[in-house]
């Protein structure tokens, strides 16, 4: 369960942009008035919490779909697993939200989606991005963007989810 855990806030991470080189000065200055533009950290904390809200289901279904795949497992041992993963997803939860809303996250988020930003766009480009954030559409995008993908999160883990847990059963099978 913990490696579930670490997998969905690495893979966040990387979602958000970290890891990138090293901007321009000039232009890291015109990315920093973008994000603020894009109001970078409430979109992070929106995120965080749609994120954080979505977590619980998809690590119990990860979860148990781990469990009942088990052919190890007694019908005794599963049931006590999935007790315990069902106790134990709360505060797996809150010590994710924790660690994601950490101050010294979002600095170490933003330098890097700076450093991205950087990377890909030049200083004008940033500008006009930062231009289309500010116009009614723009802003509009920024509030419902969360919702739009904590909503497409959901809808590829219930269409995937099925389909993963059949391929593995079936090469659960043919491995035997």
């Amino acid at each position: 369960m913990k490696k579930i855990v670490v997998a969905l806030i690495a893979s966040f991470a990387l979602a958000q942009g970290a890891f990138a080189a090293e901007p321009a000065p000039a232009n890291a200055a015109a990315v920093r008035e973008l994000l603020d533009a894009m109001h970078y950290r409430a979109t992070w904390q929106a995120s965080v919490e749609q994120m954080t809200k979505a977590l619980p289901n998809m690590m119990r279904q990860q979860g148990e779909a781990t469990i009942n795949a088990n052919a190890t497992l007694t019908d005794a041992q599963r049931k006590q697993q999935l007790e315990k993963l069902n106790a134990d997803l709360p505060k797996m939860a809150e010590l994710t939200r924790n660690v994601l809303n950490d101050p010294a996250v979002i600095e170490e988020m933003e330098a890097a989606v700076t450093d991205l930003y950087a990377r890909y766009f030049t200083t004008d480009e940033v500008k006009e991005i930062a231009a289309y954030y500010r116009t009614p559409i723009g802003a509009k995008s920024l509030q419902v963007m969360p919702h739009v993908m904590a909503e497409s999160m959901a809808i590829s883990q219930r269409i995937t989810a099925p389909r993963i847990q059949k391929a593995m059963e079936q090469f659960r099978k043919n491995k035997e």
